[in-house]
């Protein structure tokens, strides 16, 4: 029970993980040479860089060996689930949860939005989160999105980034994922935050906070395809830390 409790923590880093999709294209291909086009001026090199070998990862082998364990409790615990879950919940009730917890999350990204000065994002956040849950019936729709207004994504550890803290090594946290020490710290600041703010988690009904967590951690499974070890690439850990490392930057130059 405990380790479940600890996966909800992992929100912003499942999120995330869903970008290794692309490395089922990658699998047969070696990784580029250069630094992708789309990449802003000014981003520091060592942030963008495509060459796996230039991101810092001095705890390669605790990483590694934390890989190997997520993916062991991914497939013996929180797969199995998501397979029940998938086969006998009705598509439009997966819907309606994962629009619910989807828009739980703009809470996170308004706060951040507010903090790196980004008006436009506050302002389509703040729409966002006020029009799905009162005309959304508590998130469980969104009707934002075909208004026009797009959600966005922010977390602590891009305000961070924003204002020029370094990433630091590269890290893999347990049950978490990819992160590394700036985004990790980022991540305790945002799930501290949302802690505080959640009255479900703040009233004291036990049974109801367990089965809100639960529901929360097999959502977000269900919502993330990666699959460990599908990639069919023996350098596996080593694309993933690359594509994590690569999209966080761009998505702090954003």
């Amino acid at each position: 029970m405990t380790v479940l409790f600890s996966i909800r923590s992992s929100r912003q880093a499942l999120a995330l993980m869903a970008l290794c999709l692309m490395l089922g294209a990658c699998a047969s291909t070696p990784p580029p040479d250069t630094v992708a086009k789309s990449t802003p001026d000014g981003t520091p090199a060592s942030q963008t860089t495509a060459n796996p070998l230039a991101i810092a990862d001095p705890l390669e082998g605790y990483n590694r060996r934390v890989y190997r364990f997520n993916a062991l409790a991914d497939q013996y615990a929180l797969l199995p689930v998501v397979h029940v879950y998938d086969r006998y919940t009705p598509g439009f009730v997966r819907t309606g949860v994962a629009n619910f917890f989807s828009n739980l999350d703009e809470i996170t990204t308004f706060t951040n939005s507010v903090l790196q000065l980004k008006p436009k994002s506050s302002a389509v956040t703040a729409s966002r989160f006020v029009i799905n849950s009162t005309v959304g019936l508590a998130g469980l729709f969104d009707p934002a999105t075909p208004m026009g207004l797009e959600q966005r994504n922010e977390d602590f550890g891009q305000t961070l980034g924003h204002y020029g803290v370094g990433t630091g090594p590269y890290l893999v946290l347990p049950f978490f994922g990819p992160s590394n020490l700036r985004d990790a710290g980022g991540l305790a600041a945002d799930q501290g935050l949302f802690y505080a703010l959640d009255p479900l988690q703040t009233s004291g009904n036990l049974p109801g906070s367990v089965a809100y967590n639960l529901m929360y951690v097999l959502n977000k499974r269900d919502q993330t395809n990666f699959r460990y070890y599908q990639t069919g690439s023996p350098f596996e850990y080593t694309l993933v830390r690359l594509v994590y490392m690569n999209y966080r930057a761009l998505e702090v130059a954003h």
